[in-house]
């Protein structure tokens, strides 16, 4: 029962926290002059718009995995570099958001007696949000945060960085989760010990500890 009310309560921040992130993209996007993803009914909260029935369950038993992706026009943009570097960066902002929310929530209920239920709903929530948007800034395609490394490229080299990452495809991705899968602390540990300096003082502030 503990094993099978740990599944239930990943599937639920899983799906509120990717659905946030992908109307994220959405919302970026749209605001930015693309109304694709809004066409396409992607401009919404509606976990059913956003559903990837394989990547939901990667992420529930593997360490990786994903929403379906936002659809984003770049000829609609007014500076297409720059604003699909935004669009990209919106979802991790977006899950970073709901990470320090949910720490606030978390000290706020702390100061009364927190139901455990409670206490691992939130604390799942808690990690689930600070793992997406650590993971998805890795600078690796397709994941957003190869997207958003072009802010700070130049146009030559964003535009190589785009050919190089359009020529391998996902084999990158894959190549680094299979070797960081034999180091200590499982796959991505290294990734995610970089942000822990950061993360664990944030989340400290609210009175939750030990986030990575």
């Amino acid at each position: 029962m503990s094993e099978m009310s740990d599944v239930l309560l990943r599937l639920f921040a899983i799906t509120v926290s990717l659905s946030i992130h992908e109307a994220a993209h959405a919302w970026t996007a749209f605001r930015l002059g693309d109304d694709t993803a809004a066409r396409e009914g992607r401009l919404t909260l509606n976990p059913m718009a956003h559903f990837d029935i394989v990547g939901t369950l990667m992420i529930l038993f593997a360490p990786i995995g994903w929403a379906k992706p936002v659809p984003v026009n770049p000829n609609n943009l007014g500076n297409p570099s720059r604003d699909m570097s935004l669009v990209a960066l919106a979802g991790p902002i977006s899950n970073l958001v709901l990470a320090v929310l949910a720490c606030g929530g978390y000290a706020l209920m702390s100061l009364g007696t927190m139901d455990l239920g409670w206490h691992r709903l939130i604390s799942t929530f808690i990690t689930m949000n600070f793992a997406l948007a650590v993971f998805n800034l890795l600078p690796v395609f397709p994941l957003d945060g190869s997207k958003a490394l072009t802010l700070v490229l130049s146009k030559k080299t964003a535009l190589r960085w785009d050919m190089a990452s359009a020529r391998f495809g996902l084999y990158p991705l894959i190549i680094i989760i299979l070797w960081s899968s034999l180091l200590p602390g499982g796959p991505l540990a290294w990734w995610f010990a970089i942000w822990r300096p950061i993360l664990n003082p944030i989340a400290g502030l609210f009175g939750v500890y030990g986030i990575f």
